[in-house]
């Protein structure tokens, strides 16, 4: 909570779809950005108050909360914060072979608990004590009042406020940059300037009537109260095929991540079979006085470009890195003043309008004494979205992570797309002069992601697309009655489901955390499992939260 509270301005523009959502969704964590990071040596809770006391006095989004008026949503910045309350668990009493499960949980839960935008300060502090000679340190803040440039900047603030509170000296950082009060007041004077209406105008020409692209789903896309979960895959391109891109983006005069999207779109135009694929990316305008804002300075634009699958890669390229650098020409209109525009003011942020978010990461932020984490468990409450690509480019390393809605596609389904996508990717940069049409790209989506192209579509594009899955494989009149049938396995997992949840679970699609599982209560499920089926850890249950699919990773049983 804050103190006194004095100096109110108008909400910024680009906070105000997240307000929005949190409006609709006030107990989700959809936009809660999680941090980790590790000190090693002697836990001391006075550095730790200390850095992040420091840290959210230097920057004024972090003294910020959000109220109603009549006029409209202002935020109120505090000028003196009290101190922040710091959260410390103790895990060295806990047994060596359970510590780790026991730390994810506790990552798991500082990280989705959700904020109150009203009331509450948008950050906060765990610290967690792993052993005598380590501390994990989780630093959360919402989306509202910060990017991911600004994350970068927390991280290194933080940890150098902490090295300077344990050495006894000042910390080693410049003066505190300017506050986000002054960014909002510049962007909302350019709302009212000149070149709002030539940029209103842009995008709608260019958007009108457009719907969001995605890849083909494996699952019903229609969301509940219990379906907005996601779930996360990772890889890092081979050296060969980071070579490749870094060198295509260097002859081609654009830039590795124009390439990285175009990839993106041939495969989403080749499994949709659509000419147009329309996808939502990040910019941070960010001008040299705020580089080191914290804020929400980041805007969502949209590329939409046409995929002639008879041209060329090179071809293609060459028009997507112009429709790249026509929309960051018109980058300055924040994204919910544009759907507003297009679809009035009462509509949610993210519409129909973008599905999938493909976004260039932020720089990690690393400094020395304290190391990241990115371990966090990734099954939290999603956005609006049902993909966002992050793409990593740190010098020769070309890493992507894919952040999926467990409402439209299994894990096994995004682990194969992810799979497709390098494969398309080499392929495309293999052969980029040749017809995107004679390389067989749709057989690899065929191949890799089997529940979204059924073989009997000989790898064709077929209802998934629209939401409609395939009849399922059985042997009888009513394969789905077949596939309702719990094994023997699956009977004993969901006894113990049912005991700890105290709920019937019955069917193979039921899962754990949407019957309302949460960490601790999996800790004590994982355990029984161990106990009387088959080995099983915290990290299984959080990857295969379903029951068929949980029991299908577990090892041979006893």
């Amino acid at each position: 909570m804050t103190g006194d509270t004095t100096g109110t301005l108008p909400i910024g523009p680009l906070q105000e779809g997240l307000w929005v959502f949190w409006k609709l969704n006030p107990t989700s964590p959809a936009y809660n950005i999680p941090e980790v990071i590790h000190f090693d040596g002697e836990f001391d809770p006075a550095a730790v108050q200390f850095a992040l006391d420091e840290t959210v006095r230097r920057h004024e989004a972090l003294r910020t909360t959000f109220r109603e008026t009549e006029s409209g949503v202002v935020q109120v910045v505090s000028p003196d914060p009290l101190p922040m309350p710091v959260k410390v668990t103790d895990l060295r009493g806990v047994p060596e072979t359970e510590r780790a499960d026991r730390l994810a949980a506790t990552l798991y839960d500082e990280a989705n608990a959700p904020f109150d935008l009203a009331t509450d300060l948008p950050v906060r502090l765990t610290a967690i004590r792993v052993t005598d000679a380590r501390t994990s340190v989780l630093l959360v803040v919402h989306h509202i009042v910060c990017d991911g440039t600004s994350i970068a900047c927390l991280l290194k603030e933080y940890a150098a406020f902490y090295r300077a509170a344990r050495e006894d000296t000042p910390p080693d950082l410049p003066p505190a940059p300017p506050g986000y009060t002054e960014v909002v007041r510049q962007q909302l004077a350019a709302l009212s300037g000149p070149n709002l209406r030539e940029e209103l105008d842009y995008w709608r020409d260019r958007l009108t009537g457009v719907r969001g692209s995605a890849l083909p789903r494996d699952r019903d896309s229609r969301p509940t109260a219990n379906s907005l979960r996601t779930d996360a895959v990772s890889t890092v391109l081979e050296p060969e095929l980071a070579a490749a891109v870094l060198e295509h983006a260097r002859r081609a005069r654009t830039t590795p991540f124009a390439v990285l999207l175009c990839a993106m779109q041939v495969m989403i135009a080749i499994g949709t079979s659509e000419d147009e694929v329309a996808l939502g990316t990040v910019t941070s305008g960010r001008p040299r006085r705020f580089a080191a804002t914290v804020g929400m300075l980041a805007n969502t634009v949209v590329i939409k470009s046409a995929i002639d699958r008879a041209a060329s890669f090179a071809a293609v390229l060459d028009d997507v890195s112009l429709d790249v650098m026509d929309a960051l020409d018109y980058q300055d209109l924040p994204y919910s003043r544009v759907i507003a525009e297009l679809h009035g003011s009462g509509r949610g942020q993210g519409d129909d309008l973008v599905r999938t978010m493909f976004v260039a990461a932020a720089s990690s932020g690393r400094d020395a004494g304290a190391k990241r984490d990115y371990e966090i468990p990734a099954y939290r409450v999603e956005g609006p979205f049902e993909l966002i690509v992050l793409c990593h480019v740190m010098g020769e390393v070309v890493a992507l992570d894919w952040e999926f809605a467990l409402r439209s596609y299994s894990r096994e389904t995004a682990a194969g797309y992810r799979d497709a996508y390098r494969e398309i990717l080499a392929a495309l940069l293999r052969d980029p002069d040749a017809p995107i049409d004679s390389l067989k790209l749709t057989d690899v989506l065929a191949r890799l992601v089997p529940n979204a192209y059924p073989p009997s579509a000989a790898g064709a594009p077929n209802s998934v697309t629209s939401g409609v899955e395939p009849p399922a494989a059985g042997t009888s009149d009513n394969p789905a009655a077949d596939d309702a049938v719990l094994s023997p396995v699956e009977e004993a997992v969901a006894a113990i489901w049912s005991e700890i949840l105290d709920i019937p679970v019955t069917a193979p699609s039921d899962n754990f955390f949407q019957l309302g599982g949460h960490s601790m209560v999996a800790s004590r499920a994982v355990a029984l499992v161990r106990r009387k089926v088959a080995p099983a850890t915290m990290r299984l249950l959080f990857d295969h939260p379903e029951l068929r699919d949980f029991c299908a990773q577990l090892p041979t049983t006893r």
